[in-house]
C-alpha cells in the first residue's frame, strides 16, 4: 500500500491507538518512508512488557537490535 500510494503521489501517515511497543517497533520501521508518523500509543500503557523503539523529543528513535529492534 505504501508503494502504491507513493506511485500515485499521495502522502502517507502511519499511526496507532493503544499498541504495545511490539506493534509500534514494527510500524516504526516504515516511518522513514512516510510524511507523518504517530506512533506513541504505548505511552498510554502502564504495563507494556516490551522495549524497542523510543520517542525522544518528539522523534522516533530506532535502535541497532536485530529484526524490529524489540527486547522482551
Amino acid at each position: 500500500m505504501l508503494n502504491l500510494a507513493k506511485s500515485l503521489n499521495m502522502k502517507v501517515m502511519i499511526g496507532c491507538m493503544t499498541e504495545t511497543l511490539c506493534a509500534i517497533s514494527a510500524a516504526s520501521q516504515l516511518s522513514p518512508q512516510v510524511e507523518w508518523a504517530d506512533l506513541d500509543g504505548n505511552l498510554l500503557i502502564k504495563n507494556d512488557p516490551y522495549s524497542g523503539t523510543k520517542i525522544v523529543n518528539g522523534k522516533i528513535e530506532l535502535n541497532n537490535n536485530p529484526g524490529i529492534g524489540l527486547i522482551s
